[in-house]
């Protein structure tokens, strides 16, 4: 399927990304932005990303086992990787009249970022990926709390040395500098903004003082083509006979990911069993009944959803469309979340997931009860919604490059 997007207009777009295509959540989206580009308009964009570097303990590892040649190779291909992007990004400041789009701005790194976006001449679009157009940690949530932090959004960024807030997903001297110079460019018409779901528009709007909300163009990554092949979903009736685990946790082991909120329910609710798949760090916290089982969704993290009660998504953060929970929707019999309103499961049907209290003694109460209850989704608003979403696949990249073009088209008019 080809979009109607003009391709002697897109040939003037070029993309630029912190973020490769990979086996990451943002690696997949990219790696699904560069497919799907080709298929519109063939090779006329160019998408530029900044490698991954690989880690000082890859590197000794791999000359602790000898593999001297593998070793030196993946360095290699790191450099010349690293001199494509810095290629792409001479073209894109030597060339103003480029259109640009700009993803994920901390690993581009946050100066860079805003050098590229102040140097066109045309407006530039940014596709937001998490909440760092106001948030230095990205995540924003503060650890300990059970809800997302707004307090820069709303009080201006001396909130961040009030509350000592570090940059992520890695340190960078010019955080301080992104969100504010971002703020001043889109506000001036420099920059113009896309957002994945409507909570993270409306956020978008409060920050930049927009007169309506911006595009919400939603989102679409190489591996969730699989998932939504028709074979994943779990119907009640197919329920499992035993379950393993009353409560998988899906994602990261992050504060804001919910992690530690889901050890402090599990505290609270001794007789049943909570698995992550995550070796336990020193550091965290976690009574007896949860487990620890190293896995991925490649290496049984999938088919440990199908053996689980329910599986818990529980981000406390202003979190848009996370692949965890679009994959467990698509592929568990039940799914929790925390009730937050301004994250995308806000705007998910209350019959869909179950939306459980902030605080881990009142979700700890709410989930007794609904295994008491044996709550699952409703089948057919299941099966709408999955139906619904899908269509992302095809929809978001032409999404995508027509608000890229759009930011253009304001200019001449």
């Amino acid at each position: 399927m080809r979009s109607a997007i003009d391709p002697e207009l897109a040939s003037n777009l070029v993309v630029i990304s912190g973020i490769p295509a990979g086996d990451s959540g943002t690696g997949r989206f990219v790696a699904h932005l560069q497919a799907r580009m080709a298929e519109i308009v063939g090779n006329r964009i160019r998408l530029f990303s900044r490698p991954e570097r690989p880690a000082l303990w890859q590197i000794r590892l791999w000359l602790r086992n000898k593999a001297y040649k593998f070793a030196a190779s993946q360095i290699i291909r790191y450099g010349f990787l690293l001199g494509r992007f810095w290629w792409g990004v001479s073209l894109v400041l030597l060339k103003r009249g480029r259109r640009l789009v700009l993803l994920h701005p901390q690993n581009v790194g946050y100066r860079l970022a805003l050098r590229l976006l102040e140097s066109r001449k045309e407006p530039s679009l940014i596709y937001l990926l998490d909440s760092s157009f106001f948030c230095l940690v990205s995540y924003n949530h503060l650890q300990g709390e059970t809800g997302p932090c707004l307090r820069c959004l709303e009080f201006g960024y001396d909130q961040i040395a009030k509350n000592g807030c570090e940059p992520f997903p890695k340190p960078d001297p010019a955080a301080t500098e992104f969100a504010p110079g971002l703020e001043q460019l889109v506000k001036a018409g420099r920059v113009k903004v896309a957002a994945q779901n409507l909570r993270q528009a409306e956020l978008a709007q409060r920050q930049f003082g927009l007169p309506s909300c911006p595009p919400v163009i939603g989102l679409w990554t190489q591996d969730w083509d699989e998932v939504f092949s028709g074979n994943a979903e779990l119907t009640p009736d197919e329920a499992p006979a035993e379950y393993s685990w009353d409560v998988l946790f899906h994602g990261h082991c992050l504060d804001a990911k919910g992690a530690s909120w889901t050890a402090k329910v599990a505290a609270q609710c001794p007789e049943l069993r909570f698995m992550f798949p995550f070796p336990r760090p020193d550091w965290f916290e976690a009574p007896a009944n949860c487990s620890f089982v190293p896995c991925t969704w490649e290496s049984g993290l999938r088919d440990e959803l199908g053996r689980s009660r329910f599986v818990a998504v529980p981000s406390l953060w202003s979190a848009p469309i996370e692949g965890a929970l679009v994959k467990s929707i698509a592929c568990a019999r039940a799914v929790v979340v925390v009730n937050n309103p301004t994250s995308y499961c806000d705007e998910l049907p209350d019959s869909l997931v179950l939306k459980l209290s902030a605080t881990p003694e009142a979700a700890s109460a709410e989930l007794r009860q609904a295994i008491e209850n044996d709550w699952h989704p409703d089948a057919d608003i299941k099966v709408h919604w999955l139906a619904g979403f899908a269509k992302n696949k095809l929809s978001f990249v032409p999404g995508l490059l027509d608000a890229a073009l759009a930011a253009h088209a304001e200019r001449l008019a």
